[in-house]
């Protein structure tokens, strides 16, 4: 196992190495007026990608609002289920208290006579 981790460190050594070797060949070589991350090609590139990005964070800044509104929309259905079951088991736990005798109206006396009896009704058949 040793000797698979010493192979291994001096590879990448030798990697690195010869990369910073390269590097520096490159670098005497070039004779470059301007540099080329921030020159005039870097901004016009950046220019025509605002928009785009501009739309897909306003897209996504819309999805977000539209997903929040509905999970506060059924987190507040929620809650009120919620206090609705509690007033259930609250109602269901603890006695019910009565009131004190309360004053009864009398009932009221309603006179009525029956009503006539209605007339036979005769059907004649004329065949």
């Amino acid at each position: 196992m040793a000797a698979v981790q010493k192979v291994l460190i001096v590879s990448f050594a030798l990697c690195c190495l010869f990369s910073v070797v390269y590097c520096e060949e490159d670098a005497s070589d070039s004779t470059l007026s301007e540099a080329r991350t921030f020159g005039h090609h870097f901004l016009k590139r950046i220019s025509f990608a605002v928009v785009p990005a501009a739309f897909v964070v306003g897209m996504i800044t819309t999805l977000l609002a539209a997903l929040t509104v509905v999970s506060i929309k059924g987190l507040g259905v929620g809650v009120i289920l919620l206090i609705l079951a509690l007033g259930q088991i609250v109602g269901r736990t603890f006695p019910h208290v009565h009131a004190a005798a309360q004053y009864s109206a009398p009932v009221p006396v309603v006179v009525s006579h029956p009503a006539p009896a209605p007339a036979p009704l005769w059907v004649e058949k004329d065949w």
